[in-house]
């Protein structure tokens, strides 16, 4: 009995590990596309039923940033993410979005809660943007 509690154990903290370096890998992949200017990557990112219902103001909010300045980068840190089932997680993060305006870098820093939906076997953004 207690190898059979010790192996769940093992298997929820595998699950939950796997299922929080795959939210990290995402949100690196947004930094990138952030930083490339690549609306196509970026938009892959989110979920589509959020960006049917929701996210739309803040992509077209990305589409803007991307032609408006000619230099964008993205950066995050202190970043806590939270697994509360199989298909649902919450990370809050501190966000550096640096754009090139007037020759000169401008920062923007802030803190944000953003939410996760699995779709398939694919974490997707799905709120907070």
């Amino acid at each position: 009995m207690l190898r059979y509690t010790l192996l769940v154990i093992l298997l929820f903290f595998t699950a939950c590990t796997n299922d929080k370096d795959e939210i990290n890998n995402l949100l690196d992949q947004r930094n990138t596309s952030i930083s490339q200017k690549d609306i196509a990557t970026y938009t892959s990112l989110l979920s589509t039923s959020y960006v049917q219902e929701k996210g739309s103001p803040a992509l077209e909010s990305m589409k803007q940033i991307f032609l408006r300045f000619k230099q964008v980068e993205m950066d995050s840190r202190d970043r806590r993410i939270q697994i509360n089932d199989n298909n649902h997680a919450i990370c809050e993060q501190t966000y550096i979005l640096k754009v090139f305006a007037d020759g000169q870098w401008r920062h923007i820093v802030q803190r944000e809660q953003l939410k996760f939906h699995r779709e398939g076997q694919v974490w997707k953004i799905n709120g907070g943007l």
